[in-house]
């Protein structure tokens, strides 16, 4: 028996749910911001990637337009000085560098750049004036570009290269606008990012003073009475187990108690069929003994009598009234016969329990119209004579049962000798019968029968199983042990 652990008189359960509740609560409403906070600075994080990868490739760009305008420029500058130097592999590399200084500039310039992929181009107010300023120059390097690459040769080389130093002084600008605002994003991020970090120091400072810590001290002291509640429990289950232990012995007790009161009820029942059963079979000796010796041998000396009788000078009609008199009289010594060897067969006791079955079988044969067969693996052998006896009244209770009640066209008794264990089956194909209905009615002279026959199976140390089924016929399987003297 458990007792009703409290602590302060609030039940153990009702604080465990109380901390699990402020548990969950707090740790939730922890992990909420810190995630919060995480997640800001990752998203953070990666915009700085991005920002400074984009800005990076801009300014990149940005400055090879210096060096492709320079190198557009030598090359112009060679073409018009040494025509014969001049080759396809250089007329090549002209197109290849001219058409990407033109879609670089005019990315830059449209704040729309294309190159490995699609780079949004931030320009401030000062760059877009800029680009404005470059434009004049860009135009006239364009112009005679595109003449040299149209093969209409120009011989003012002066002008192009007053173009390119106007345009390589403004394309330092540009460059160092686009890296001048690069460094502020980065400077406001940083910014940015220190002020998420400070808010996750302090926050977790508050989680800290306003959450764990009251939480440790909430748990410290809960702990402290459950240590105290656990003394005080031990100190109870000390007593119950002492309790427990002596209510154990007096359970023990009572029920060696019980035991031997029904092991000596049950020797006594055992001992009162056991004389019962012996009584009866003494008294069935007796008027089987009187009937045979008694009432038989008068029986024979009447029949003797009555055949002096006989005489030819008998009318017809005393003649009929003799025969029948002689017939019935006949009749009756057979009955008291077979009275006397049912009683106590004198095959039983002079031939053993193979001759006495045999004999039994023969006559319960002719008396029904159920064949009956017998089964018997070692014919010849005796056994004790009350196991012996016990047998023969069992299969005589079985077979009136069968010959009343069973409506069976078939039986058979089968007697077998298995490890000292004698083997005892009789079964039939009759109706059968409900077990069920039948231990209900007790006052039964089925019932009775098969009382009869487990009790002196019992008496003998032996099993009795019984397994029938309505319209299903009847097993009836017993096992009789072979004491030492039996064998």
């Amino acid at each position: 028996m458990q007792p009703h652990e409290t602590i302060d008189g609030i039940s153990m359960n009702s604080i465990d749910k109380t901390v699990a509740k402020r548990l969950t609560i707090q740790y939730v409403i922890a992990l909420s911001l810190v995630a919060v906070l995480t997640i800001l600075g990752h998203t953070l994080i990666q915009l700085i990637l991005t920002n400074t990868t984009d800005s990076s490739r801009v300014i990149n760009l940005a400055g090879r337009q210096r060096m492709l305008s320079q190198q557009l420029t030598k090359l112009s500058v060679l073409r018009q000085t040494s025509p014969g130097n001049w080759d396809q592999s250089l007329e090549n590399t002209f197109s290849e560098s001219l058409s990407e200084w033109k879609s670089v500039h005019m990315g830059l310039r449209d704040n729309l750049l294309v190159d490995d992929k699609r780079y949004e181009v931030k320009n401030t107010k000062v760059i877009d004036s800029l680009f404005k300023a470059i434009t004049p120059s860009y135009d006239g390097m364009n112009a005679f570009f595109e003449a040299q690459k149209n093969e209409k040769m120009s011989e003012d080389i002066g002008v192009l290269l007053n173009h390119e130093s106007a345009f390589l002084k403004t394309m330092d600008r540009i460059v160092f606008e686009y890296d001048l605002q690069a460094a502020k994003t980065i400077g406001n991020i940083k910014r940015i990012e220190f002020v998420i970090l400070f808010l996750t120091l302090l926050t977790l400072f508050f989680e800290f003073v306003l959450i764990f810590q009251p939480l440790s001290n909430y748990v410290k002291r809960v702990i402290t009475e459950l240590i105290t509640s656990k003394q005080k429990l031990d100190d109870t289950h000390s007593q119950l187990s002492v309790s427990n232990r002596m209510l154990r012995n007096i359970q023990e007790d009572l029920d060696k108690a019980m035991k031997e009161r029904y092991e000596l009820k049950r020797k006594e029942d055992q001992i009162r069929s056991a004389s019962l059963l012996e009584g009866q079979e003494e008294e069935r000796k007796r008027i089987s003994r009187e009937i045979h010796d008694g009432l038989g041998q008068m029986l024979t000396g009447v029949k003797l009598g009555l055949s002096r009788l006989k005489s030819s000078d008998l009318s017809e009609k005393y003649q009929k009234a003799y025969e029948h008199t002689k017939d019935l009289l006949t009749e009756t010594i057979e009955t008291t016969r077979a009275v006397s060897f049912n009683l106590m067969p004198t095959a039983l006791n002079d031939y053993g329990i193979s001759s006495a079955l045999k004999i039994l079988i023969a006559s319960q044969s002719l008396s029904g119209e159920t064949e009956i067969d017998l089964d018997i693996d070692e014919p010849d052998k005796r056994y004790d004579q009350k196991l012996e006896i016990a047998i023969y009244r069992i299969v005589q209770e079985a077979l009136n049962n069968i010959i009343k009640h069973a409506n069976a066209s078939k039986a058979k008794v089968s007697l077998n000798e298995n490890n000292d264990v004698l083997e005892l089956s009789i079964t039939d194909n009759g109706v059968g019968f409900d077990p069920g209905k039948l231990k209900q009615s007790r006052a039964s002279l089925i019932h009775n029968g098969v009382e009869n026959m487990k009790t002196r199976a019992e008496l003998l140390n032996g099993a009795f199983k019984l397994t029938t089924i309505p319209g299903g016929g009847t097993d009836i399987f017993i096992k009789l042990p072979i004491k030492p003297a039996d064998k």
